[in-house]
């Protein structure tokens, strides 16, 4: 990549211990979550030199709990509530039948079971330290959402979605997502997106849905744009980025889902 050559950086990273995908030692598998919000704070400051000027950075990170461990795990059901093998195979790889948690003792206060731990916010807070601003803190509220088996809180229907600039003049095409308001005037869509998940076939067990991508690229990045996405995953962020007629640059070392997003983006051009 050139310095200053990428219009918008948009992507959904690991979340901290939720699941496995290349091994020990990657992105979200630190002793704390006070460890993985700098690390991941890290990794964003080596792309700055590579943003332009009037760059925009959305990023999804989704929120857990504190001592959400193998329990969950221990069924392994389909959408019908049937046992399948497959599932299984997918759970006991991505996820483990181990606790991904590490025991943490420092602070029995903050870390008890069942503490919203509050990541992404830690994670906004952290970046506006480093001199990143802040924008817009996104809720992509999840319609289709699968109800948890939980009985004693609010089943989780959202996610964060955060807009970082590093100047206060950058680029921003708000007209491009305008809705229709109750007067049949466009209007602004507010930071509150009704999405629903996408669901691919494969391996992949966190994909962005095509929609919420599309609403980012359109806003953020003009037409003929470079588009990058770090975490490319399954090759949404490359898809849609083709569809609005902008380039896109991303990376993966999952080889495995390297080789789904080829040929997921290959069927998509025939």
């Amino acid at each position: 990549m050139k310095l200053g050559s990428i219009d918008l950086l948009v992507t959904s990273p690991p979340y901290w211990a939720k699941r496995v995908y290349n091994g020990d030692g990657e992105l979200g598998s630190e002793a704390t979550p006070e460890e993985y919000v700098k690390k991941l704070a890290d990794f964003f400051e080596i792309f700055r030199p590579y943003l332009k000027h009037e760059a925009n950075m959305f990023i999804n990170i989704g929120d857990t709990y504190f001592g959400s461990g193998a329990g969950a795990w221990n069924k392994y059901l389909d959408d019908n509530g049937d046992v399948t093998h497959y599932q299984k195979d997918r759970k006991e790889k991505y996820f483990t039948t181990k606790p991904l948690q590490p025991k943490i003792t420092k602070d029995d206060r903050l870390y008890q079971n069942k503490q919203l731990l509050l990541i992404p916010s830690r994670f906004a807070i952290e970046m506006q330290t480093r001199g990143w601003i802040l924008r817009d803190d996104i809720i992509w509220q999840k319609p289709n959402r699968i109800p948890a088996s939980v009985k004693d809180r609010f089943n989780n229907t959202y996610e964060h979605v955060f807009h970082f600039v590093q100047n206060k003049k950058y680029y921003f095409d708000l007209d491009s997502v305008k809705i229709l308001g109750a007067n049949g005037k466009p209007k602004n869509p507010g930071d509150v997106w009704a999405i629903n998940t996408q669901a691919l076939t494969g391996n992949h067990t966190a994909t962005f849905p095509e929609k919420l991508v599309e609403q980012i690229v359109l806003c953020s990045s003009p037409e003929g744009g470079v588009v990058f996405d770090p975490f490319l995953g399954t090759g949404t962020t490359l898809i849609v980025s083709d569809r609005l007629n902008r380039s896109c640059l991303g990376f993966e070392i999952n080889e495995e889902f390297f080789q789904f997003a080829n040929e997921r983006f290959k069927k998509y051009r025939r």
